[in-house]
């Protein structure tokens, strides 16, 4: 085995094999959305707010009320004593009924649209954590191979040294940069693992796996910018805050119909007994009971209810404004670091590479020495450390970017 090849051999980065449980992104997404406690629990909210709204349609109970008048010792009852038998029916009309089950219906469309808002920060979360724990699932395997490959060339070396043509200081030199290389990709895998430990928290599992995340890191996606009425029209926040609004204007129009009076029927029978007369006389009663608004119009909540309007209006223009920064980063953001990609990591991956076979072929040749060579080799191994993390951060600010166009 020569020089040339054990080095060579040794920058080899293929993936590692692995037994462990395949991941994909979609399949990440899919069982966070499955599983998450915190999505159950956003979507009771909706049943509950169902659940009032089904309230907010009932009509209101009557009133039974059953009355004896002229109760006196030593009378009969059924000769002496007046018996009135009444129902009383509050009339739920002017308005307040309608108003009332409009807005019970805003208030389910807007639990409703913070449920998506919720489904959508969730896939958001489990997006960026994944890319984060595939770049640095990917570092790990690129430094873990090389360490494993580089053991041949400490093999190799210590073969020379066995029929003395090297000197014993070459083989401690490369027996150092085999540990510095473990003690690296341990320190890779500890990261790896925090990162996974973090992809599982929000994909909401409840023991730590082994997984093996699949999805490609390459440079064939390059996202355009699209409209940014259209991601004004996609984001779930917008679509929260518009309906709070619309809640909050059905809530004024409902204090409105409040200050209105409330209105009662009652209607009954009442069997009088006369004087000198054997026999009672029956009657029926009717009567309208209505309240005169004039001390309580209902002003405070009437102005509260208008100033809530004015409230969720400047959260809708807030949340506007900021979507708009955040999209516009995110599209730069994928820019810079698309461009920072092919016009500075490429180039240098690929330089890299040339002056490691250079270096390579030196030392087989005799012409370079054993410090020169591993210099080389190490500038290779950053050179391509650095092309890895870059090909992660680009993927983490698509993930970003699709999270600002409010993609789900």
């Amino acid at each position: 085995m020569n020089r040339k090849f054990v080095f060579a051999l040794a920058l080899c980065a293929p993936q590692l094999m692995s037994a462990q449980a395949k991941l994909t992104l979609d399949d990440a997404v899919r069982e966070a959305l499955a599983s998450r406690v915190s999505l159950e629990a956003e979507s009771e909210r909706v049943s509950v707010a169902v659940g009032l709204r089904n309230q907010a349609r009932a009509i209101p109970n009557p009133e039974f009320q059953f009355q004896n008048e002229n109760l006196r010792p030593g009378q009969t009852y059924t000769r002496d004593v007046d018996t009135l038998a009444m129902i009383n029916q509050p009339l739920d009309v002017l308005g307040k009924r309608r108003e009332r089950i409009a807005l019970s219906n805003q208030t389910v469309a807007r639990t409703r649209a913070e449920y998506d808002a919720a489904r959508w920060e969730v896939t958001r979360r489990v997006r960026l954590a994944y890319w984060s724990a595939r770049g640095l699932q990917e570092v790990h395997n690129v430094l873990q191979t090389t360490a494993d490959n580089f053991q041949k060339v400490v093999d190799y070396h210590a073969n020379q040294l066995s029929v003395g043509a090297i000197a014993e200081q070459d083989l401690l030199r490369v027996r150092l940069e085999k540990e510095r290389l473990t003690i690296t990709a341990n320190a890779a895998q500890i990261d790896a693992d925090r990162a996974r430990a973090d992809l599982l928290k929000e994909m909401g599992r409840l023991d730590f796996a082994e997984l093996d995340l699949t999805e490609p890191m390459t440079l064939d996606r390059a996202p355009s910018a699209i409209a940014i009425e259209q991601v004004l029209a996609q984001r779930a926040e917008i679509k929260s805050a518009k309906a709070s609004l619309e809640e909050a204007q059905a809530a004024a129009k409902y204090q409105d119909t409040v200050a209105r009076p409330d209105l009662n029927l009652t209607y009954g029978y009442k069997r009088t007994q006369l004087p000198d007369a054997i026999n009672g006389v029956n009657t029926a009663i009717i009567s309208v009971r209505v309240t005169l608004p004039t001390t309580d119009k209902n002003q405070g909540n009437r102005s509260a209810a208008y100033s809530e309007i004015l409230r969720r209006e400047h959260l809708l223009k807030a949340a506007e404004n900021d979507i708009r920064m955040e999209y516009a980063a995110a599209v730069h953001d994928v820019e810079v670091r698309r461009a920072q990609l092919t016009n500075s990591l490429q180039p240098l991956r690929e330089h890299a590479a040339n002056i490691s076979q250079i270096a390579s072929s030196a030392y087989a040749e005799g012409g370079v020495d054993l410090l020169r060579l591993l210099d080389a080799q190490r500038a290779t191994l950053d050179a391509e450390l650095a092309w890895t993390r870059g090909l992660a951060d680009y993927w983490q600010s698509i993930a970003r970017l699709e999270a600002a166009e409010g993609i789900e």
